[in-house]
């Protein structure tokens, strides 16, 4: 798991740290539903150490990451499957861990059950974007989804086209207003002299 800095998060309105993770903590979904427009697949959630109150493990989608850096990044595909292993790693972070020196033989086990789990999730988050990935492949290597594309550069076409045709048409009833307008006054001229 990588460590970021606040910095280096794209953040609107919120400029200190405190801030963030009070909204951060309320806006956290335990479930996104999945979108329904066909796009490429991708793994877009990370779980990264936020440098902040002396580090915290935050969940987030890589569109509010500024770095550049993508060692040590790991990515999720299925937000619900990211969110388990999040609240995984705060049990061993903030529970497990935090009493190391102590208990450590009595929560070994606990431990290594838990990242057990971890390394299950991720292996069905792997498979999960890999199906996703194939489904893709199979649709977009279709001969519908190439008349598909067809069709729908033909409807993008007729749409400018019928754009153009409206501007056109009310261009000429402005401009036939306009006659129309001077016409009556030269009426009214030639009737009054």
């Amino acid at each position: 798991m990588r460590k970021i800095e606040f910095n280096e998060l794209k953040l609107k309105n919120i400029n200190n740290e405190e801030s963030f993770y009070q909204y951060y903590l309320e806006n956290l979904q335990n479930n996104i539903e999945e979108e329904t427009c066909f796009t490429e697949p991708k793994r877009k959630y990370e779980i990264f150490y936020l440098n902040i109150f002396g580090g915290k493990i935050i969940l987030l989608n890589t569109n509010y990451i500024n770095s550049e850096s993508n060692s040590e990044q790991e990515l999720f595909f299925d937000y619900s499957t990211a969110y388990r292993i999040y609240n995984l790693m705060l049990d061993i972070e903030d529970g497990i861990d935090a009493e190391r020196d102590e208990f450590n033989e009595l929560y070994k086990d606990e431990r290594l059950k838990k990242n057990e789990e971890i390394e299950q999730l991720k292996k069905q988050d792997t498979e999960k974007f890999l199906k996703k990935k194939e489904e893709y492949n199979i649709i977009i290597n279709s001969e519908i989804y190439l008349k598909y594309l067809k069709l729908k550069e033909e409807n993008e076409k007729l749409k400018n086209e019928n754009a153009m045709l409206i501007e056109k048409s009310n261009n000429n009833l402005i401009t036939k207003n306009k006659v129309g307008i001077f016409q009556k006054l030269i009426n009214v001229f030639k009737n009054n002299s």
